[in-house]
């Protein structure tokens, strides 16, 4: 781990564990109201957060990227106009396109599997390319450059003027300014949860006998710090919900889809849609109420902190801040609501059944399972034992996770506790559908990019060229949008209790282990046989060797974008000691050199570092920033990929 990261990693762990803190406090208060065991509302907390920790990490890293790093509007644009346009335009498309979607094939050859540390790297060089490549895309997009004498460029150029690219600039001040409104009200957000913080708390520390004997003097010194870290992670938490809310239109998109399935005529799917989005809208809105009515409760029931908060006039912690609470989790919810939305949507519009997929998934595993293992291999005791014991627990402090959530908007004056805590389990059980199912469309097998990869180098003809054409281009939107469009993941596939079990469980992994080794004749090694166990298999994929990569004149563009860009970031024209003015001067020939040479990714190759050893601090050692820069391009473009 570079050390320059970590202050960045213990901001973002400190902050995942303030909006931590919000939710696994509202779950011991909830549990312990509804039934005054403190084991029991310990677990419901450990529960909450357990599950919950991973998601708050990822929303506070989308938060943290959409105000601090680098025209992240204009990148989150730039895909949006990417993605409209390459899939509305069949033909004529500039070079570039093609060249990017050449890239993305690569990058979705290796699929989702476990990777071996090979073949990981391979489609971290692929990644990071198609990321340069969209950075590349949004820069051009939002310059000032018209036309170039470049004519990859150019032709470019014409491409983004044909689709009103000036109506995008305009598009890029409009969002700048709804993300700025967003900010202000997340501030407000934020002071109101920290201070609402400071009650649950001082709940939770007087209902635990151990926190309760701490000195009242020392109280402020603990919650304090705690209540400012849970303010600061629960406004960053709303600003990435409200945020992704006008980025993927949610409310408007849902609202669109129903109405057009409603217009082509009554039937069951349209019914059915229409009814789900309102009952799912009902409960977003019910739990909203029921947050904001939890929060109210916690105030007027807890002693504050400090005796000058109870001289605050009434309205501000028993109007204003259930208000502000209760539209923060609004947000959450319809976010929530729409994910629940497309998971049965998708559901709805798959061809095969759920029970003909189950049917067919049974067959498969038993025929690769007969294929792969021998009887004494199938018939492993251990591995029966796990099977008999790990899912059973995983449904088991899964369904405990839900009823921890569930609690946490359970206070609401006149309604029942069970009923609002019913609410609370319902909406998050159809938030984590997708615990025990996944969209098929999101994790494609190996084989299957494979073939349809295949299929763009096979011509056939008459009625089947045109099949595999059509096949074709939907495999690509397919792919473009599961990269480009917008999206909120909720995954619980690195939950902690998961990973605390296989810990637990360990020495009968290695059991298993070990049997299948022995019955397998050892033709596998030890260690092949524990990943294959705990499902955690490493697999040698590479890009097929018929896969087309990027022209040579997107290769050209890269490193002269990247180029420029390091120059931008790491010698600015400021700075003007000669040690950084050579180095200027040699990026700028390598520049000039990769431009027009043949074979840019040659001559990037025989690129001399001892161009740029020349330190700027003459008590300085080792390899420069710069020299590092050419050397890690060299890695990136280099031949392989």
């Amino acid at each position: 781990m570079q050390i320059k990261k970590l202050p960045k990693k213990f901001l973002i762990y400190s902050l995942t564990f303030g909006a931590s803190l919000i939710l696994g406090l509202l779950s011991f208060g909830g549990m312990f109201s509804l039934l005054p065991i403190v084991s029991l509302a310990l677990a419901s907390l450990v529960l909450s957060v357990a599950y919950e920790g991973e998601i708050y990490l990822q929303n506070m890293k989308g938060a943290l990227n959409k105000l601090f790093k680098a025209n992240f509007v204009e990148r989150q644009l730039g895909n949006e106009f990417l993605l409209t346009h390459a899939l509305s335009d069949k033909r004529n498309v500039p070079q570039f396109v093609i060249d990017y979607k050449h890239q993305l094939q690569i990058v979705h050859a290796f699929g989702h599997e476990r990777l071996s540390p090979a073949s990981a790297w391979e489609k971290k060089r692929a990644e990071k390319t198609l990321k340069d490549m969209e950075k590349y895309f949004s820069h051009l997009l939002f310059s000032s450059m018209r036309n170039s004498k470049d004519p990859y460029v150019n032709e470019l150029l014409a491409w983004m003027d044909k689709h009103q690219r000036k109506s995008w600039k305009e598009a890029t001040r409009h969002r700048r300014s709804l993300f700025n409104k967003v900010k202000v009200f997340t501030l407000f957000s934020g002071l109101f949860m920290g201070l609402g913080s400071t009650y649950l708390l001082m709940e939770t520390f007087a209902a635990i006998p151990l926190l309760a004997a701490i000195p009242v003097a020392t109280l402020p010194w603990l919650i304090i710090p705690m209540a400012i870290i849970a303010g600061s992670a629960y406004g960053l938490l709303s600003f990435n919900a409200i945020t992704d809310l006008i980025t993927n239109n949610t409310i408007s998109n849902w609202y669109t889809r129903v109405r057009n399935e409603l217009k082509k005529g009554i039937s069951l799917y349209s019914v059915f849609l229409a009814s789900t989005a309102l009952l799912l809208t009902t409960l977003a809105i019910a739990l909203t109420v029921c947050t904001a009515g939890t929060w109210w409760t916690v105030v007027k029931e807890t002693k504050p902190l400090f005796h000058w908060m109870t001289r605050m006039p009434g309205f501000i912690m028993g109007v204003i801040n259930p208000l502000i609470t209760g539209l923060s989790s609004v947000f959450f919810n319809l976010q929530n609501s729409a994910e629940s939305l497309d998971l049965i949507d998708n559901e709805l519009k798959n061809p095969e059944g759920i029970f003909t997929r189950l049917r067919k998934w049974i067959s498969e595993s038993y025929q690769t399972l007969r294929e792969n293992e021998n009887w004494i291999q199938i018939f492993n005791p251990f591995r029966i034992v796990l099977k008999l014991t790990i899912t059973p627990l995983r449904i088991i402090l899964f369904l405990g996770h839900l009823i921890s959530i569930g609690v946490t908007a359970d206070r609401v004056p006149g309604i029942s506790q069970i009923l609002s805590a019913l609410l609370g389990i319902i909406s998050e059980g159809f938030e984590d559908a997708h615990y025990f199912y996944n969209s098929s469309h999101h994790h494609k097998s190996h084989s299957d990019n494979e073939a349809h990869a295949h299929c763009h180098h096979h011509d056939h003809e008459g009625h089947d060229h045109d099949h595999t054409h059509e096949s074709e281009e939907a495999h690509m939107a397919d792919m473009l949008k599961e990269r480009l469009a917008p999206g909120h993941s909720h995954n619980h596939d690195l939950d902690l209790p998961t990973k605390l079990l296989k810990f637990v469980f360990a020495p009968i992994y290695y059991l298993a282990a070990g049997w299948d080794y022995w019955a397998s004749g050892r033709k596998m090694s030890f260690t092949h046989a524990v990943q294959k166990q705990k499902g955690e298999i490493e697999e040698d994929i590479a890009p097929p060797d018929h896969l087309e990569k990027p022209s040579i004149d997107w290769q050209k563009q890269h490193i002269s974008f990247r180029i420029d860009r390091f120059k931008e970031k790491h010698h600015p024209s400021f700075i003007g000691s000669d040690a950084t003015e050579e180095k200027r001067n040699s990026l700028a020939l390598l520049k000039s050199a990769i431009m027009s040479a043949e074979d840019p990714i040659t001559r990037l190759q025989n690129e001399k570092l001892s161009r740029y050893a020349k330190h700027r601090m003459f008590f300085s050692s080792g390899e420069t920033r710069t020299q590092q820069f050419v050397r890690e391009l060299r890695e990136q473009v280099g031949p392989k990929i």
